[in-house]
């Protein structure tokens, strides 16, 4: 019989072959040892009784970032759920002052001050109603309770929404 004709590419395909069956070997060797190892070192671990220990420090510490996470999430400064607007009319020219009760009460003995100097108040603003002034609907008032009105150039800075069950303040940006 006559010998078999391999081509180079086949004699190169098995070599290729033979040395990645070698390298799988070797490789599943090395990690079947340091698997059997760090079985036996974790087995070893679990058996001392710090272990148990360090899995609830563990726990209670994931436990604090969670809470301390959900607390951030929730906190807001806006106990009453007052939306605040400023509107600015070109014609006529005025800036009007939008507040809406957003929670599910009322909202009693309602203060609201403009710049920490004007103010208008109201009696109620019931849950989802609103209170739509133009800023010269502001005044400070005198001993007597005589008004003296806004003007009604005056860029609003800060307002501040006072009612007997609470306050929230805000900031306007020019």
């Amino acid at each position: 019989m006559a010998p078999k004709k391999v081509s180079v590419g086949a004699a190169l395909g098995n070599g290729l072959a033979a040395a990645t069956r070698g390298l799988i070997r070797a490789t599943s060797w090395i990690f079947g040892q340091v698997a059997s190892r760090s079985g036996n070192a974790l087995a070893d671990f679990r058996a001392r009784p710090e272990h148990s220990r360090w899995r609830a420090y563990a726990l209670i510490s994931y436990f604090m970032v969670v809470a301390a996470t959900l607390a951030g999430q929730l906190y807001t400064d806006n106990v009453l759920s007052a939306y605040v607007r400023v509107q600015r009319v070109e014609l006529p020219a005025m800036t009007q002052i939008f507040v809406r009760n957003d929670s599910g009460k009322s909202w009693r003995d309602v203060r609201i001050v403009l710049n920490g100097i004007y103010q208008y108040r109201t009696e109620e603003v019931i849950p989802g109603g609103h209170v739509m002034l133009p800023v010269n609907k502001f005044a400070i008032r005198d001993q007597l309770g005589k008004p003296t009105f806004a003007p009604r150039s005056i860029a609003p800075k800060t307002l501040l929404v006072d009612t007997s069950g609470g306050r929230y303040e805000t900031e306007f940006r020019e």
